[in-house]
Formats: C-alpha cells, structure tokens, sequence
C-alpha cells in the first residue's frame, strides 16, 4: 500500500502535532499535583476531571495513528509500529483504565511512560520518513 505525495508531505507535521499533545499530556500530568489546589480560583477545574484525560488521549492517539501508521507503510521499519503500539496502549490504559484497575498512583507513571514513547517515537518517524525521501 502506497502513502500518497500529500499524505507523505504532512507526516512530519502531524509528527510535531502528536509530540507536542504528548508534551501537553506530561506537563499535564506533572503540574497537576502542585496546581490541584488553585484550579478552582483560576477557573480551571476541567483540567482535573477525567474528560481533560480523554481529550489529550484522544488527540495523543489520533496524532499517533495519522502520522506513524502512514509512514511505517513507507519505511517498514516495525520497531516504529511497535513503540507506537506500545506507547498508545499505556496512555490509553493511564487515561481510562488505570485508576479503576489499579489505583489511581498507576495512572501518572503509565501516562508518562507512554507519552515518552509516543515523543520518540514521533521523533525517530519524522527523521525515517526525511530520510526515505531523500533515498527516493
């Protein structure tokens, strides 16, 4: 199955797409201990309700499937298909399941584990796919 020209031209944008709504995610996760407290006096307490989690999930996954998926088709390097697998079933398994299944520690380390892999493996299909149009 062949990527077409247009499609392949907007892989590297959608990569930069998906790694900044990963970035998002993990700033996110991260601030959200500290910042808990003042969401409601800067009328930002959606930030902390599970529709925030399955908003940048649905955009992270999204991103990850426009970008990667299309590209692997191109370059067929499956050890990008698999991280993006990998990193895709962590956040969606964070943002949905973790805190129902686990316990509500899970859901962090799993979001920010899979949104790492989500970044580089953004990162690494954005620099194959430069490099397959260049061999061709």
């Amino acid at each position: 199955m062949a990527v077409n020209k247009e499609l392949q031209k907007l892989i590297p944008s959608l990569d930069n797409l998906g790694i900044v709504a990963s970035v998002i995610c993990l700033i996110h996760c991260m601030a959200m201990p500290f910042i808990l407290a003042l969401l409601p006096f800067m009328g930002l307490s959606f930030l902390d309700t599970e529709e925030a989690h399955w908003v940048l999930a649905f955009f992270i996954i999204g991103f990850a499937l426009v970008a990667i998926f299309p590209a692997y088709l191109k370059h067929k390097r499956p050890g990008i298909l698999s991280a993006m697998i990998v990193g895709m079933l962590l956040v969606v398994f964070g943002a949905f399941f973790a805190e129902h299944t686990l316990g509500h520690a899970y859901e962090m380390p799993l979001l920010v584990v899979g949104n790492l892999i989500l970044v580089a493996t953004h990162w690494r299909n954005r620099s194959l796919i430069k490099c397959c149009d260049h061999e061709h």
